[in-house]
């Protein structure tokens, strides 16, 4: 097991503060943190943690210099910035035998090919997939995407797939990659949604031109104008208008914002989620594919359906001109929140067996008692970055991984107290009572 002595970040927004008391439970270690735009608020915060704290705006031009001297064999790399490359970091941190983990696989810049178009996240993945190719086994390890969702989502899903299982008396437990794919198979799976309702109210009136969430509002926008991204199903005949095939996945002709998709919950029922890319319904698609990729046997449908908190859809309608031209000033719903939850979890729907969703049903007051400076997004979130840590410190030397590749069983047992209360729950629900196909067209909320 690796000592961990050091302890350095890259970024100090919403998630990275929300992170410290739980580091603090965890490690008695030095905490270095880099942030280019430090206020009074964030040096309170690292000064109550013990933390130092650089101004600094970490670019392709320094961050060797900046970074590389606070980093040894006892050191954790945390990137909890965007558009800072994972990439880079990785292969910084290995240099000098550091461990590391991201929450999000990140570009240096998010424009790509000379146009207007935001870098898709099947590019970001492949592109950390072959760079990991040579740092597999043997060498430090590196996490990536790895925080709530994309991150303890997938841990959630093996539950669930295990959970399920049980529940329909199929006897079957998965003891490597291609069971896990099998067992999907098995139950009927089709589609996959990682569904997420947050209900989150903050008592702050929103202004002409503010943007307001729960958590990282440049990630969140980002993510609103890249492609809606999803994985693409064995069952499915027909692609969207306009969108491109990759091998496992389809990019939609639409930014994610555009997108609206039927969803379920157990706790606010039937809901509209926006399609917004992320890692996760990328990942999970391909790892539970059975055969070949472009022709499997088998592979469900995989896509996140996000409503985010009443405030950020409204902000959300300042993106409607596809850019964040009509944002004047940006602020992360925390300390104001007065109510509400963020319910988060893995919805199973198969065309065999009852669908069948897990997750966290996690509010405001219990968040806000189990650790300083947080809401139930960012808990979420953090908990699973001490977890993905935990892990690496005993599996030291394994490489590039995705959350998938990961002992789930550990993960879930460090994070589960902190998703508390988690729900189970089977329904009988499809997009349309009168339409027994599950394919995504039927799904999509028609404009």
């Amino acid at each position: 097991m690796k000592v961990i002595e050091n302890i350095v970040i890259v970024g100090f927004g919403s998630i990275a503060q929300a992170l410290m008391p739980l580091l603090a439970e965890r490690y008695d270690s030095n905490i270095t943190i880099f942030e280019k735009d430090i206020d009074f608020s964030k040096e309170k915060i690292a000064k109550e943690f013990k933390a130092s704290i650089i101004q600094k705006t970490i670019t392709p031009n320094n961050f060797e210099t900046a970074i590389g001297p606070h980093l040894n064999q006892k050191t954790f790399l945390l990137n909890l910035a965007v558009s800072v490359s994972s990439e880079a970091l990785i292969r910084l941190a290995q240099q000098h035998d550091s461990l590391y983990l991201d929450t999000c696989i990140e570009p240096w810049e998010y424009l790509g090919n000379g146009d207007s178009t935001l870098t898709s996240n099947f590019y970001l993945r492949e592109s950390i997939k072959k760079f990991g190719v040579g740092r597999k086994c043997g060498s430090p390890t590196a996490i990536v995407a790895h925080g709530a969702n994309p991150g303890f989502i997938s841990v959630l899903l093996k539950k669930a797939l295990v959970d399920m299982a049980k529940i329909n008396n199929i006897g079957f437990t998965p003891k490597n990659h291609q069971d896990w794919a099998l067992l999907a198979k098995n139950l009927g799976i089709r589609v996959i949604q990682i569904s997420e309702r947050d209900t989150q109210v903050a008592n702050t009136e929103k202004s002409d031109g503010h943007f307001m969430c729960t958590w990282s509002v440049d990630g969140l926008i980002t993510e609103c104008l890249q492609p809606a991204e999803m994985g693409w199903g064995s069952h499915e005949n027909k692609l969207p208008d306009g969108s491109t095939l990759n091998r496992y996945s389809v990019a939609m002709y639409e930014q994610g914002r555009e997108v609206l998709v039927k969803s379920w919950s157990p706790n606010y029922l039937e809901f509209s989620g926006y399609l917004l890319t992320h890692n996760e319904s990328l990942s999970i698609a391909e790892y539970l594919t059975v055969g070949d990729s472009i022709s499997p046997d088998y592979r469900p449908t995989v896509y996140y359906a996000y409503h985010p908190c009443d405030q950020a859809v409204a902000s959300m309608a300042l993106l409607r001109v596809g850019s964040e031209d009509n944002i004047l000033s940006k602020e992360v719903l925390k300390d104001n929140i007065i109510s509400g939850i963020d319910e988060l979890g893995i919805f199973l729907i198969s065309d065999t067996y009852k669908s069948f969703w897990l997750g966290s049903n996690l509010s405001i007051g219990k968040a806000r008692k189990m650790a300083k400076y947080n809401s139930a997004t960012s808990l979420q979130v953090v908990s699973s970055i001490i977890a993905g840590m935990a892990w690496a410190e005993t599996h030291p030397n394994e490489g590039v991984l995705e959350s998938e590749m990961l002992d789930w069983e550990f993960i879930y047992d460090v994070a589960e107290k902190y998703w508390q209360p988690i729900i189970s729950q089977e329904i009988d629900w499809r997009p349309a009572h009168s339409e027994s196909s599950l394919a995504f067209e039927n799904f999509k909320v028609w404009p």
